[in-house]
Protein backbone atom coordinates (compact mmCIF):
# COMPACT_ATOMS: atom_id res chain seq x y z
CA UNK A 1 0.00 0.00 0.00
CA UNK A 2 2.93 2.44 0.69
CA UNK A 3 4.78 1.86 -2.56
CA UNK A 4 1.79 2.41 -5.09
CA UNK A 5 1.27 5.69 -2.31
CA UNK A 6 4.60 6.48 -3.12
CA UNK A 7 4.92 5.76 -7.05
CA UNK A 8 1.65 8.07 -7.66
CA UNK A 9 3.37 11.29 -5.26
CA UNK A 10 6.92 10.20 -7.73
CA UNK A 11 4.52 10.37 -10.98
CA UNK A 12 2.50 13.44 -9.78
CA UNK A 13 5.70 15.21 -8.74
CA UNK A 14 7.75 14.29 -11.83
CA UNK A 15 4.34 15.54 -13.87
CA UNK A 16 4.64 18.58 -12.14
CA UNK A 17 8.37 18.97 -12.41
CA UNK A 18 8.25 18.99 -16.28
CA UNK A 19 4.90 21.37 -16.32
CA UNK A 20 6.94 23.94 -14.18
CA UNK A 21 10.02 23.03 -16.93
CA UNK A 22 7.96 23.57 -20.44
CA UNK A 23 6.48 26.61 -18.94
CA UNK A 24 9.85 28.18 -18.50
CA UNK A 25 11.14 27.50 -22.07
CA UNK A 26 7.67 28.31 -23.34
CA UNK A 27 8.58 31.67 -21.39
CA UNK A 28 11.80 32.05 -22.52
CA UNK A 29 11.35 31.38 -26.45
CA UNK A 30 8.46 34.39 -26.06
CA UNK A 31 11.52 36.06 -24.36
CA UNK A 32 13.75 35.42 -27.11
CA UNK A 33 11.27 35.94 -29.97
CA UNK A 34 10.56 39.39 -28.55
CA UNK A 35 14.29 40.06 -28.71
CA UNK A 36 14.34 38.93 -32.29
CA UNK A 37 11.73 40.89 -33.39
CA UNK A 38 13.04 44.45 -31.28
CA UNK A 39 16.28 43.65 -33.44
CA UNK A 40 14.74 43.75 -36.79
CA UNK A 41 12.66 46.50 -35.97
CA UNK A 42 15.96 48.31 -35.18
CA UNK A 43 17.66 47.33 -38.19
CA UNK A 44 15.05 49.07 -40.49
CA UNK A 45 14.90 52.21 -38.25
CA UNK A 46 18.83 52.25 -38.56
CA UNK A 47 18.59 51.68 -42.40
CA UNK A 48 15.88 54.65 -42.92
CA UNK A 49 17.88 57.10 -40.57
CA UNK A 50 21.58 56.19 -42.28
CA UNK A 51 19.60 56.60 -45.61
CA UNK A 52 17.85 60.28 -44.48
CA UNK A 53 20.99 61.54 -43.29
CA UNK A 54 23.00 60.49 -45.99
CA UNK A 55 20.42 62.02 -48.36
CA UNK A 56 19.35 64.76 -46.62
CA UNK A 57 21.93 66.11 -44.38
CA UNK A 58 24.73 65.76 -46.83
CA UNK A 59 22.84 65.21 -50.27
CA UNK A 60 24.83 62.48 -51.75
CA UNK A 61 22.01 60.24 -53.96
CA UNK A 62 24.96 57.16 -54.15
CA UNK A 63 24.96 56.64 -50.53
CA UNK A 64 21.91 56.65 -49.96
CA UNK A 65 21.86 54.07 -52.35
CA UNK A 66 24.22 51.79 -50.26
CA UNK A 67 22.79 53.03 -47.06
CA UNK A 68 19.44 51.46 -48.33
CA UNK A 69 21.89 48.54 -50.01
CA UNK A 70 23.65 47.67 -47.08
CA UNK A 71 20.73 48.08 -44.53
CA UNK A 72 18.57 45.62 -46.66
CA UNK A 73 21.31 42.93 -46.87
CA UNK A 74 21.54 43.31 -42.60
CA UNK A 75 17.46 42.89 -42.18
CA UNK A 76 17.87 39.87 -44.79
CA UNK A 77 20.42 38.30 -42.35
CA UNK A 78 18.91 39.16 -39.58
CA UNK A 79 15.47 38.03 -40.26
CA UNK A 80 16.67 34.43 -41.98
CA UNK A 81 18.61 34.65 -38.41
CA UNK A 82 15.51 34.80 -36.75
CA UNK A 83 13.79 32.85 -38.83
CA UNK A 84 16.30 29.66 -38.25
CA UNK A 85 16.01 30.31 -34.66
CA UNK A 86 12.72 29.58 -33.95
CA UNK A 87 13.08 26.32 -35.68
CA UNK A 88 13.58 23.48 -33.07
CA UNK A 89 15.70 20.84 -34.02
CA UNK A 90 14.90 17.35 -34.88
CA UNK A 91 15.47 14.91 -32.18
CA UNK A 92 16.83 11.80 -33.54
CA UNK A 93 18.99 9.22 -31.73
CA UNK A 94 20.21 7.19 -34.75
CA UNK A 95 19.81 7.63 -38.53
CA UNK A 96 17.65 4.86 -38.71
CA UNK A 97 15.36 6.90 -36.69
CA UNK A 98 13.96 8.18 -40.27
CA UNK A 99 10.26 7.25 -41.05
CA UNK A 100 10.45 6.84 -44.64
CA UNK A 101 6.97 5.29 -44.72
CA UNK A 102 5.79 2.43 -46.20
CA UNK A 103 8.05 0.81 -48.74
CA UNK A 104 6.26 -2.37 -49.53
CA UNK A 105 4.61 -2.55 -53.05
Amino acid sequence: MAKTKKKKSDKKARREEQKRAEEEAKRLAEEAAARRKRLLIGVVVLTVAAALGSWLGLENERLTGIAILVGGLLFLLVALGALGAGIKPRDRDRAGAIDFGNREK
